[in-house]
């Protein structure tokens, strides 16, 4: 093994153009308001907007029973308005996806296009619409204007039902917080329990709609409404009343309200057509979650199925049997691995900037560990993700060799999980925690593995990093080399005057901070330098033509 200089032809340099886009100063400060769509901040708002919707849903329908307004009702009314009123505003710089490019569009210009082109109109006219009503309601209680009656303000009230129509936006909402749910087992139960309120919802705007038939026409006396007493029993009874009857419209049950009409009868009808195709589909779904539930550990419960029938063919013990499923069910704990994306076929669907943005995401945590990739990134964030791209992750079972003494060094290694023993010849073992790497050696100089790694007694997750690969991404930017050449000559020159220090798994964090910082010192200074000389350049070029003109 030799320590010497570097390979030459690992640094060589690509012709890179620098791309620049000329911006405004105000659109410029515009889109740095821009907010992503994914962010936490922006989804803890659509959760809130989703809750008043699912207010309205439930508290607009049910002032048919009469409920009267409370200040807690008119507080709410209030500042449901108001939110809505920012949200239109804050749509203005949330971000939208290009779906067909998976990338994110944050040009305050292009959000405005899109928003105007869809949801703007909509929601510029509910917004409008709640604000004359608060209005014609703060004049009738000030006194100002007179409504007559009042019945036209209360009918006035229910056009609030258009606000009804955000529930197309809420389905989206839903998509985005179940798609952040991880465990399928969690996703198929949040999905029944999804069913479960969207039946109950369903059954509330039946039960509403159907105490409205009932009260359609006050002088009629044949009404399920008056037939039942409903008037002097409360509005909590009449609600659970007509609640009761919405349900059994949807399963085999019976009750004492029946319809007394015509109107009544003909709404009995298509209440029932209806819940005969929202009832079976609903059935049928749940039928689905629940066989979904248990095919998760469909390939595992057969080979229990196979094992048991071994153990009856055989005639086993059942004091053996007991040890022996409870050792299996102890393994499979252990020998868990981790989904890696190369198992994950579909990801090749994506355009190549989500899936930089996903590696990213996935490696960083890991790689940034390494003061170098940790600094690197900060200079050059768009070549970092293609460096994130290229990791790779793996398992690595218990007691499983990852490299031996004497073997040939093709990738650098960083521990995300569980444990490993490096083992030198005439060295104590010396244990490999979460957070730590190895054969960092042969990304800058020609390195064969000095001694033995293997995982401990579980199981091990790595990325790694291929040298080779890591070269050609460095090297792919004329700027971003420089500080990756001074830091890889620095690192070996370091080794060169202590060769005995040189190791698969060192890793002197102030050594290597004091490296990086030497690397990128030096690179600051080249840039300022460039810059200066750029500088001198353009001024030599303006009072040459200011000179001769």
């Amino acid at each position: 093994m030799s320590l010497g200089s570097l390979d030459s032809n690992r640094f060589m340099l690509d012709n890179v153009v620098p791309h620049a886009e000329e911006r405004g100063c105000c659109w410029t400060c515009l889109n740095s308001l821009a907010m992503n769509p994914g962010s936490n901040k922006r989804v803890a708002f659509e959760v809130f907007g989703l809750l008043l919707i699912f207010y309205d849903l439930v508290f607009w329908p049910a002032q048919v029973f009469g409920y009267t307004s409370v200040p807690l009702t008119r507080a709410i009314l209030w500042f449901s308005s108001t939110f809505w009123a920012c949200d239109l505003l804050v749509s203005f710089f949330v971000g939208f996806t290009i779906q067909d490019q998976g990338l994110i569009e944050m040009r305050v210009s292009k959000i405005a296009r899109h928003y105007a082109m869809t949801w703007l109109p909509i929601d510029l006219l509910l917004v409008l619409l709640d604000w004359t009503l608060n209005a014609l309601l703060l004049l009738s209680d000030d006194g100002v204007a007179d409504f007559g009656s009042g019945v036209f303000l209360e009918r006035v009230q229910y056009l609030r039902l258009l606000r009804l129509l955000r529930l197309f936006k809420a389905t989206n909402i839903i998509s985005i917080l179940s798609d952040r749910i991880q465990s399928e087992t969690t996703r198929i139960l949040v999905r029944v329990l999804m069913l479960l309120v969207f039946i109950m919802l369903i059954n509330h705007l039946i039960a509403c709609s159907w105490y409205a038939v009932g009260i359609n026409d006050l002088e009629r006396e044949d009404t399920w409404v008056k037939a039942n007493d409903l008037k002097g029993k409360g509005t909590v009874y009449a609600y659970t009343t007509a609640l009761h009857w919405s349900i059994t419209q949807f399963t085999p049950a019976s009750m004492e309200v029946v319809p007394m009409n015509e109107l009544e009868r003909s709404f009995t009808i298509v209440v029932i057509v209806s819940a005969m195709v929202i009832f079976s589909s609903f059935i049928s779904t749940i039928t689905n979650a629940m066989t979904q539930l248990r095919n998760l550990n469909s390939e595992r419960n057969a080979d229990l199925v196979k094992l048991r029938c071994f153990f009856s063919d055989h005639g086993v013990s059942a004091s053996l049997v007991a040890r022996i499923s409870s050792c299996i069910h102890q393994s499979n704990k252990l020998t868990g691995s981790r989904v890696h994306s190369e198992d994950v076929s579909i990801l090749e669907l994506l355009p190549v900037s989500l899936k930089c943005d996903l590696a990213e995401e996935v490696f960083a945590p890991t790689l940034c560990a390494h003061p170098f990739i940790l600094t690197w990134g900060e200079y050059y964030p768009r070549e970092s993700k293609r460096l994130f791209l290229a990791a790779r992750s793996s398992s690595l079972r218990a007691k499983h060799e990852l490299f031996n003494t004497g073997q040939v060094a093709e990738s650098m290694y960083f521990l995300s999980s569980g444990g490993m023993v490096y083992i030198k010849d005439g060295q104590k073992p010396a244990r490999v925690s979460p957070g730590q790497w190895l054969a960092e050696p042969a990304l800058w100089i020609e390195w064969k593995h000095l001694g033995r790694a293997s995982s401990t007694g579980k199981n091990c997750e790595l990325v790694s990093l291929h040298c080779e690969t890591v070269i050609r991404i460095l090297s792919q930017d004329a700027s971003a080399i420089s500080g990756a050449r001074r830091y890889s000559k620095t690192f070996a020159s370091y080794f060169h005057k202590q060769p005995d220090q040189l190791s698969d798994i060192w890793a002197d964090i102030e050594v290597l901070g004091a490296m990086v910082s030497e690397a990128f010192i030096k690179h600051e200074k080249e840039l300022l330098r460039h810059a200066y000389d750029s500088l001198l350049v353009g001024f030599r070029r303006i009072f040459l033509y200011f000179l001769f003109c």
